[in-house]
């Protein structure tokens, strides 16, 4: 979970169950080859970073803290450990809340695999239950109402120039 995959069909049912959610790859796995670009690169991340004097990565994670769940962080560099233990003295606008729900989700697979006539999954929307994503980190883009594959590029580019 991150801002980039948000998951709101998941929190809920799991909040409705009393299960606490753990958020793996809070900032999109940035750096690793699985990884995307999708949060650190948000300019909408970026505008609230700089209104707040914040980092990325500090808007992230308390967006990830204000819905409840856990952030689980990876970091081996003494000044970024620090930094992301300091969200818990400050709050995310109702304003910097909406504009996070405005960033492009982000898929890290798309599973096709799961498909099957003969299966419980009929349809990427059945798998996905009815969230839609735009791009995977296998590089394949998609358009959020058909799922008909768009170029990555033409896309990410579209995302950055929000």
């Amino acid at each position: 979970m991150n801002v980039a995959w948000q998951q709101g069909n998941l929190r809920k049912f799991c909040q409705e169950k009393g299960i606490h959610v753990s958020a793996w790859s809070p900032l999109g796995a940035y750096g690793a080859s699985w990884g995307s670009l999708a949060v650190m690169e948000s300019p909408i991340l970026k505008d609230i970073a700089i209104a707040k004097g914040k980092s990325v990565a500090q808007i992230a994670l308390r967006w990830i803290f204000e819905q409840g769940a856990t952030p689980i962080v990876k970091s081996f560099n003494k000044v970024r450990m620090k930094e992301n233990l300091q969200i818990f003295d400050w709050k995310l606008s109702e304003v910097d809340l909406e504009n996070v729900k405005k960033i492009p989700q982000f898929r890290a697979v798309l599973a096709r695999e799961f498909i099957s006539e003969d299966g419980p999954y009929k349809s990427l929307e059945d798998l996905w239950d009815g969230e839609r994503s735009h791009c995977y980190s296998g590089g394949e883009c998609l358009d959020p109402k058909t799922f008909e594959a768009h170029d990555t590029k033409q896309l990410f580019q579209y995302t950055v120039s929000m």
